[in-house]
């Protein structure tokens, strides 16, 4: 996956507010800070409960997950969409082009399988 075409790509989707790329390991391998919110922190929190929820879905005898979304009151749209190699983080607005984001993110880690 090519992360920074991948990021700009993303980054030029109305209401985003920040991203970041994290290895399987859980290290942030790149990052677009926001000054507002601590992604370092936010990455790094989703990505341990996804990896928490990826163990639950196999211990049931599902398959690996491949994505989860989240939003909260305030309409802050939390994705992270993972495969074998690495997680992307995104946050944006609830204004946000949602569905163009997820059709990025779907096809740069389909290349990097």
């Amino acid at each position: 996956m090519n992360i920074e075409k991948t990021i700009k790509d993303i980054k030029n989707i109305n209401g985003y507010i920040g991203s970041a790329v994290l290895n399987k390991s859980g290290e942030i391998i790149y990052i677009d800070e926001n000054k507002n919110i601590d992604l370092a922190f936010a990455s790094s929190l989703f990505n341990d409960t996804f990896r928490a929820l990826n163990e639950a879905s196999l211990d049931i005898g599902f398959s690996n997950l491949i994505r989860l979304e989240t939003e909260n009151e305030e309409g802050m749209i939390f994705l992270i969409y993972g495969n074998k190699k690495q997680n992307i983080f995104v946050i944006f607005n609830s204004k946000g082009n949602i569905s163009l984001a997820k059709m990025i993110l779907i096809q740069a880690l389909k290349k990097d399988k």
